[in-house]
């Protein structure tokens, strides 16, 4: 990091620096044919980098040895820095050019190094995380799994006619997609219960009102078992009212009737 107010220009920026060729790209993968970043500070468009607490004016000059306009002496010769269908390749010898990328303030907001082994390496995380979600629910007992199913296939499947096998074969296929939440719910203490509050409605022994927020006993349709709070899951709502005093009660009426 530059050292203020020295005469340390480039050399002194990222000292140990590893001499490399380096791509830089666009941000969220925005490939336009031409895009142009700034270089130069001005009053109206700065442009700068904290320096120990100091915002120093930065300037692209081709024949400066200092990225800093306070280092930098006599006329300059500016060039503009062009990104061509959303890269930038620098050459391992320009070192200047890279290290003044790497302090412009839109480094890691407007673009960034492209990274091979980091991009592989999340490829891999992603990877193995959808493994380790399909064999989980390949492995997970079919009653588990069904509950599982039941909160996430809702609408999707009817999972009461499903076989052992189609269950299986489906959920693996969703947990390689979503792995994060198969996981989640894998861990979810409140997954048997809310499977069962699940099963409750499709069999019409609780019914859900059309505000998805009001659950009525099914057969009577306006005695009131509860009313979940504004924006929660109304299965994740009944799995925590089942645990209550008052949802015991219920919970042990819903489980007669199954």
């Amino acid at each position: 990091m530059a050292v203020k107010n020295s005469k340390t220009g480039y050399p002194g920026l990222f000292p140990n620096l590893q001499i490399k060729t380096r791509v830089f790209v666009l941000t969220s993968n925005r490939t336009p044919i031409r895009h142009m970043i700034a270089v130069k500070h001005t009053g109206s468009k700065p442009l700068t980098y904290n320096d120990s607490g100091l915002n120093r004016a930065l300037r692209w000059a081709t024949n400066q040895i200092s990225p800093f306009v306070d280092e930098q002496d006599g006329l300059v010769t500016l060039s503009p820095i062009v990104f061509t269908d959303g890269k930038l390749i620098v050459d391992a010898g320009d070192q200047n050019l890279q290290k003044f990328l790497m302090i412009h303030p839109s480094f890691g907001v407007k673009f960034e190094e492209f990274d091979k082994e980091k991009d592989a390496n999340e490829e891999v995380q992603v990877m193995v995380g959808r493994l380790d979600a399909q064999i989980a629910a390949k492995d997970l007992d079919i009653n588990d799994l069904e509950a599982i199913a039941r909160v996430v296939l809702k609408g999707k499947s009817n999972i009461s006619l499903m076989t052992s096998s189609e269950l299986k074969r489906d959920m693996i296929i969703w947990a390689g997609n979503n792995s994060e939440e198969f996981m989640d719910l894998l861990n979810d203490e409140n997954l048997k219960l809310r499977n069962l509050a699940v099963r409750a409605v499709e069999m019409n022994i609780l019914h859900v009102k059309t505000d998805n927020r009001t659950v009525v006993w099914g057969d009577k349709k306006t005695q009131k078992v509860i009313v979940v709070p504004y924006g929660e899951n109304v299965y994740s709502g009944l799995a925590l009212f089942f645990k209550t005093d008052e949802g015991l009660d219920v919970l042990q009426k819903i489980t007669n009737s199954l």
